[in-house]
């Protein structure tokens, strides 16, 4: 499956050839624009789940399984993926509706901390007793109420979950370690555990919370990153932090769960972030030759599409533009209470489809993005499994816009603008003040709007002020007409932002007055079809089933057109040349993060093998 554009792939030059031969320790430096608040001993991420700290860690703690290029799971510290084929999965229906699913894992022989002690099901067990604690401020309570989990031995454990969704066996398991070094922070959580008990969570909820980050911050600070007091499972271990400076790590001799060819020895034995918070000063250093690769978190696509950084990339780097699970789109409140809705016709979804009709978003991204990124065609991202190419398509036709909308009833004044019933086609369109990318956007989407006969004119207003649920949430006040900002996609898309109904909590998802405005739905969307195979599809274990479900969910949002899709973000990726296996993907690691691989990361010219082929991964674009 693609999820690479290639921006640049050129051949090397002779002029380099003391830099392909990779340096002398056998290192790799990777230039980050940010820095982690803190590594590893937040393993629940309650004090921060930065994109930076999920990606060093990636280097620093292997997951039971990871999410390759390809979408797929691979085992790292388990010995096989469970699936239902393998018996490792058991699904059964515990009343109308709700499953229960037990998956069963076992750990591989051997496996052990970096600082030599057994890593086993105790530290699995640990894991799952600091998560479930009543008053811990976690970032995805709705798993851990679902999930409990029986250890039988050493190395075999059930991860039990009720009710069950079928991404619990996909993404819910996919790079996720589910172990804390118990032997390493058992006694002090002892500690925390039994001041925590005295403690009401309903009537001591900050308190609890200034308990449990301070626990997690004595293993997981700077402080206490280079005091040692932190251990680590995956292919490299910390060696120092210097704050808004570097983070260096050293290969972890005590990790062999993975062994790629020809033996770790071949493969990097040093990594360094070096932490440049400005990316100007960031670009500087890769034009000079002190960075080896980019983080995810590193340069912006503009800088990496700057002329003066690909007339830089012949023979020394190759930069990739890679498609992430960042949906750009326009959302279209709905809400048939809403008397200027009606009059609009957004409630008509032949209105929303010559919206889109009259968008060139072909010309838009290879205007603005020189085509590094792809139009949008669905909720689903098309390098997700679930993504159906067969739904219909809007490829720009002003000409269908405008007899569809004549279809709705709507005539050319004077002006050229539209009326129905005496109103004239005047839309507001908000986004984020300030994001000139968007800012720019509107400007060439409302002309082209204009020349189907619809006037827009912009509302925009600071992210603080258009995130806030007192704007967003309040489309059944009219507070907006159109939206344009962007939700994360996930392997495990069910169709949630567009539901009626929340999955987990059976609740309104369209927020209204008479829900306290709470939920996703925020444009409103109400079709009983999308909502009964979505929530079919959720405990479907069967994947082809499942994929026909999800397709025709797609099919249904296609023709309704609740919202319109626009473009799915690229996170620009430098590598030098010579440097292999350094890649990621739209969920590669979980969302797109190099490092799922860290152990076969490496240099062409020490001895590393390339395990992974660009040009199979990445629809190969040059820019000139």
């Amino acid at each position: 499956m693609k999820k690479f554009s290639k921006l640049v792939a050129l051949g090397l030059s002779l002029t380099v050839g003391a830099a392909l031969a990779g340096p002398a320790d056998n290192s790799v430096v990777i230039g980050a624009s940010q820095e982690p608040r803190l590594i590893g001993g937040d393993f629940l991420s309650v004090i921060s789940s930065q994109s930076i700290k999920v990606e060093v860690e990636k280097f620093l703690f292997a997951p039971l399984y990871a999410t390759n290029t390809e979408s797929d799971l691979v085992p790292v510290l388990a010995t096989e993926v469970p699936t239902v084929a393998n018996r490792r999965i058991r699904v059964t229906e515990v009343r109308p509706g709700v499953r229960r699913a037990e998956i069963d894992v076992t750990l591989k022989e051997g496996l052990k901390w970096s600082d030599g002690n057994n890593l086993t099901t105790d530290d699995v067990a640990f894991y799952f007793e600091v998560a479930k604690t009543p008053g811990m401020p976690l970032p995805n309570p709705d798993f851990f109420d679902r999930a409990n989990v029986r250890v039988r031995d050493a190395r075999n454990f059930t991860l039990v979950l009720e009710p069950a969704f079928y991404y619990d066996t996909t993404v819910t398991i996919g790079d996720s370690g589910f172990m804390a070094p118990s032997h390493i922070m058992r006694q002090a959580w002892n500690q925390v555990a039994a001041q925590a008990r005295t403690l009401d969570p309903k009537t001591n909820a900050q308190r609890l919370t200034e308990i449990f980050t301070g626990f997690f911050q004595q293993f997981g600070s700077n402080q206490a990153i280079n005091a040692g007091r932190m251990v680590y499972s995956g292919p490299f271990r910390v060696t120092r932090w210097v704050s808004n400076n570097t983070i260096d790590m050293a290969r972890n001799a005590n990790f062999t769960a993975i062994v790629p060819a020809g033996g770790a020895a071949n493969y990097a034995q040093r990594v360094q972030y070096r932490i440049i918070q400005n990316t100007n000063s960031l670009l500087v250093a890769i034009l000079g030759g002190s960075i080896d690769a980019t983080s995810t978190v590193a340069l912006t696509l503009d800088q990496a599409l700057s002329p003066q950084l690909r007339s830089r990339a012949p023979g020394r780097f190759n930069i990739y533009a890679v498609a992430g699970p960042i949906w750009e789109h326009i959302d279209i409140a709905k809400f048939p209470n809403v008397e200027r809705t009606r009059q609009l016709t957004l409630d008509d979804p032949r209105t929303r489809q010559a919206l889109l009709l009259a968008l060139n978003r072909d010309a838009w991204v290879q205007s603005f993005f020189q085509g590094a990124e792809p139009v949008a065609h669905s909720f689903v991202a098309p390098s997700n499994p679930l993504f159906s190419d067969a739904a219909t398509k809007y490829p720009y036709n002003p000409e269908r816009a405008r007899q569809l909308l004549a279809a709705v009833g709507w005539r050319p004044g004077s002006d050229g603008i539209l009326t129905r019933n005496g109103v004239r086609f005047e839309l507001e369109l908000t986004t984020t003040a300030g994001n000139s990318i968007r800012e720019r956007t509107q400007q060439l989407f409302i002309e082209q709007w204009r020349q189907v006969g619809i006037a827009v004119k912009v509302s925009n207003a600071p992210s603080a002020v258009v995130f806030d649920s007192a704007f967003i949430n309040r489309g059944s006040e009219g507070k907006w007409q159109m939206f344009m900002f962007a939700w994360v996609n996930s392997l495990a898309e069910r169709g949630q932002l567009f539901q009626s109904r929340d999955l987990n909590t059976n609740t309104d998802n369209i927020p209204t007055a008479a829900n306290n405005f709470a939920g996703q739905n925020i444009g409103f969307w109400k079709n009983d079809e999308f909502d009964r195979v979505t929530s079919q599809a959720a405990v479907e274990f069967d994947p082809e089933r499942r994929k026909q479900l999800m397709a025709r969910a797609q099919a249904i949002w296609a023709e309704e057109l609740p919202a319109l899709p626009l473009r799915y973000r690229s996170n620009p990726l430098v590598i030098r040349t010579g440097l292999v296996n350094y890649v990621n993907a739209t969920y590669s690691g979980g969302n797109g993060y190099i490092g799922w691989n860290a152990w076969e990361i490496g240099w062409a010219s020490r001895g590393a093998r390339a395990s992974i082929d660009y040009s199979k991964v990445s629809a190969a674009r040059e820019i000139k």
